[in-house]
């Protein structure tokens, strides 16, 4: 591996070592955003349509926020994520499921493992996108599918509001960004994968309910599992709207192999 990619490699594992506690403790340990959380992962399960006991490879698993929702669905599910410390973390959540300390960018798996890998926010942590695709095209079998869930630059004020935020925060990589749509698709179909699914996700809940660790404000609200719920009907809401839809801050996509 180039001595640049080592170096980002080395810098994503240190950073994610202060995060796994943040992500269980602050991120994901109130009701109302594990309501919000919970949508999220039933969204992603949805769009992908898979079978209960297909083999699943949840590509940058973290603390495992993912695996309840793949479980309920009788998949068969791998975890695997860079950081010890954040699969470390995730541990106590009474799941049987094999945990693979790896880069996404050089999966130890065998070709053709896999009918499905789940990326819930995890690719724009890795240092090389065309050979993390380019594993993850390798682990699929032919017709498998890549479900994807990743932050969206469409809008000119998303882009701007994350470039603040990721330069303020400690909580980010500086070479971390969102993805603009056009870019990605281009990058899926240099691989060879034919997009089924492509729609933005992610809008007022997502801002106030899904990262209680960096907007605290729900945290003091009286009732905020029962407002978590309608921002997330207003959230459904907003994404069937074309207009509004490119604003969403997360983009979810379903896509097969060929």
């Amino acid at each position: 591996m180039p001595f640049e990619k080592c170096t980002k490699v080395r810098e994503q594992i240190e950073l994610h070592k202060s995060l796994a506690l943040v992500y269980v403790k602050k991120r994901y340990a109130p009701a109302f955003s594990k309501i919000y959380h919970e949508y999220w992962n039933e969204r992603m399960c949805q769009i992908s349509k898979l079978k209960s006991g297909v083999r699943v490879l949840d590509l940058g698993c973290g603390t495992g926020i993912l695996f309840p929702a793949l479980v309920k669905k009788k998949y068969c599910v791998t975890g695997l994520d860079l950081s010890y410390e954040m699969l470390s973390a995730g541990r106590n959540d009474g799941l049987h499921i094999a945990r693979i300390c790896a880069d996404g960018s050089h999966i130890p798996l065998a070709d053709n493992t896999f009918d499905a890998v789940f990326c819930r926010g995890s690719i724009h942590h890795m240092p090389d996108l065309v050979t993390c695709f380019s594993e993850i095209s390798r682990i699929l079998i032919n017709g498998g599918q890549l479900i994807f869930s990743e932050p969206c630059d469409d809008s000119i004020l998303n882009r701007w509001a994350r470039t603040i935020m990721y330069s303020k925060s400690n909580e980010f990589h500086e070479k971390d960004k969102g993805f603009r749509r056009r870019n990605i698709i281009a990058l899926f179909r240099q691989f060879g994968f034919d997009i089924i699914y492509s729609r933005g996700f992610g809008f007022f809940g997502y801002i106030f309910a899904a990262f209680p660790d960096k907007i605290s404000i729900m945290n003091k609200i009286p009732g905020n599992c029962f407002i978590t719920r309608l921002l997330i009907s207003l959230d459904h809401l907003i994404g069937k709207l074309p207009f509004l839809e490119i604003m969403a801050l997360h983009w979810m996509v379903n896509a097969r192999k060929l």
